[in-house]
């Protein structure tokens, strides 16, 4: 099983996602290695049999000259696994600073693949088809060449970044058996991009439940406070909701909790939260905190300008009944009849959350837990994906 890291205190949904496949897998007998770049876990957090870790090798402008660092890769993967037991499946949830070069190293040469793909990484060096300078959004039949911006490359690069996609897209319709995407939208967006989605399994995210978290879903009244979670970059939209929530009349405060991602960006929230005295940023949350955090909100506030790929914090808030407004960003629709979730159509507009964050503040409908259902659909997801991994192998 590959990621782009390991998960940690900054682990993402990607991180998340895979630290709770491996332990299902796990549980059910399968031998799970779990490759990433940087350091792995200290012994005590250890969920998988192994980590495999590989250096930081990719520069910032990945995918430019591409090939050298991922050879580089390859060769320490052909190392690690000199000493290890055959390899039967590899599962890709994330490659951006494995490669994917490794896999042609003789022990994993003709092994069957199987992929996640959580975000655009196949078809957008940036993984999340935004232009990082205007914070609009791109889309996956972009031009190489457009692709320069983001990575602050020369223009000569616009052949790596080409020859890259194309491998990519090759490697997703040759190699890979079988295929997990996160929305509709995102499965629609990768066929444009020329990826044969006639392999997906399952086009919907489903992440698992700290156990711990299920007495927190009891139902009870409505929580009193208004909150945002999620990484501190432009296209989460968090200086959208800011503006949106110093227009508002609200008694609630707003609590902020981030990953840290874009530093300066981080820097210029901080400095027009603090304008507002209702506005409190919390210190990082470790995800065992994250459950009590969420039951004691009155809403999850989603403001993303980017085609999100069904966020997990939003699955957690309404396992725990906790209602959501979200940007009706198009990756979003999927969720519009699901109780508890209220999209939010002119999302670009401030004045839209305003109103969002009124009508969030005087909700205070019962709340409608569906954690023990959540738990018992990602025990399921697991087995459909143990399924899928027997046919692969004896294909």
């Amino acid at each position: 099983m590959t990621t782009h890291r390991f998960a940690d205190g900054n682990a993402g949904g990607t991180e998340i996602l895979a630290d709770d496949l491996a332990r299902a897998l796990k549980a059910r007998g399968l031998h799970v290695s779990w490759l990433a770049a940087g350091d792995a876990p200290p012994p005590h957090q250890h969920t998988a049999d192994e980590y495999l870790s590989l250096p930081a090798a990719f520069a910032d402008d990945y995918p430019v000259g591409w090939r050298a660092p991922e050879a580089k890769q390859a060769r320490r993967v052909e190392q690690l696994l000199a000493t290890k037991a055959l390899v039967d499946l590899v599962h890709v949830l994330h490659f951006s600073r494995t490669g994917l070069e490794f896999l042609d190293v003789p022990s994993l040469r003709g092994v069957p693949v199987v992929a996640t793909l959580t975000d655009y990484t196949a078809v957008c060096p940036d993984h999340q088809l935004v232009v990082r300078s205007t914070g609009t959004q791109c889309t996956a039949t972009a031009a190489s060449r457009d692709c320069l911006g983001c990575l602050n490359a020369p223009g000569e690069a616009v052949g790596d970044v080409a020859s890259w996609r194309a491998r990519n897209v090759a490697w997703l319709n040759g190699r890979v058996r079988a295929l997990w995407t996160q929305t509709p939208h995102q499965a629609a967006e990768l066929a444009r991009a020329g990826v044969d989605v006639g392999k997906v399994v399952r086009d919907r995210a489903c992440y698992g439940l700290p156990a711990a978290w299920g007495p927190l879903a009891s139902g009870g009244p409505a929580g009193q406070c208004l909150l945002f979670l999620g990484r501190c970059s432009p296209e989460k939209g968090l200086h959208l909701l800011l503006d949106a929530f110093r227009a508002s009349d609200t008694e609630l405060p707003l609590l902020i909790a981030t990953v840290p991602d874009d530093k300066t960006y981080e820097e210029q929230m901080r400095a027009l939260a603090a304008t507002d005295p209702r506005v409190r940023w919390l210190p990082q949350v470790s995800r065992a905190d994250v459950g009590p955090l969420l039951a004691g909100a009155r809403a999850l506030l989603v403001p993303s300008q980017w085609w999100e790929n069904h966020p997990l914090v939003a699955h957690e808030a309404r396992a725990l009944g906790v209602p959501v407004w979200s940007s009706a960003v198009p990756s979003m629709s999927h969720l519009a009849d699901e109780p508890g979730f209220h999209l939010v159509e002119d999302y670009q507009d401030p004045a839209a959350w305003t109103r969002a964050l009124d009508a969030a503040s005087r909700h205070r409908a019962p709340r409608v837990p569906s954690f023990g259902r959540r738990v018992g659909g990602f025990e399921r997801f697991v087995d459909e994906i143990v399924s899928v991994y027997r046919k692969v192998v004896a294909a």
